[in-house]
């Protein structure tokens, strides 16, 4: 007779994955899609339909924006290799980042990971931007109960435009 499976919390999993591989400290970048950034909005005229690329306020988004501090791991999910293009370097590997079950990620949200210290692993104040990584899919994974457990995220890093700046408390 086979023994049964019971219930495996994977909540409880992805927090034993975290202590014993270690996770990245990271912002979700959510973009306020209802509304137009009011800086673009001055500096270019509301009749105009692209934002403006050098603003310290949207970032070049056209949209304003929100970062949520939490914790994450990546890892690789298909290798890939750089190429020179006539507009820069281009990566194509894809990576996979999981994020906690309460962050809702989007297709339109950044994946943002920030600089930390070496010897406590807490991010570094004022935070600084290390890597960018556009979400081209965010799908909740769920348990047993039908609760979502965790969020995978298919992601693409962003080299030319690493989002300038400070992220804002």
């Amino acid at each position: 007779m086979a023994k049964k499976i019971t219930f495996i919390d994977l909540r409880k999993e992805i927090d034993t994955i975290r202590e014993a591989v270690g996770f990245y400290w990271v912002a979700l970048r959510t973009a306020s899609l209802s509304q137009r950034c009011t800086e673009c909005l001055k500096s270019i005229g509301a009749e105009t339909e692209g934002p403006n690329p050098d603003c310290i306020t949207c970032l070049g988004s056209g949209y304003p924006f929100v970062d949520k501090v939490t914790q994450g791991f990546r890892y690789l999910s298909t290798p890939g290799f750089d190429f020179a293009t006539q507009i820069g370097n281009v990566n194509t590997e894809a990576e996979v980042f999981i994020i906690e079950h309460d962050k809702q990620p989007k297709s339109t949200d950044y994946i943002v990971e920030l600089e930390l210290n070496e010897v406590t692993g807490a991010p570094i104040q004022p935070f600084k931007i290390t890597r960018v990584f556009k979400i081209q899919g965010a799908f909740p994974l769920r348990g047993d109960k039908g609760r979502i457990e965790f969020w995978r995220c298919f992601v693409e890093e962003r080299n030319f435009t690493r989002g300038q700046g400070i992220i804002q408390k």
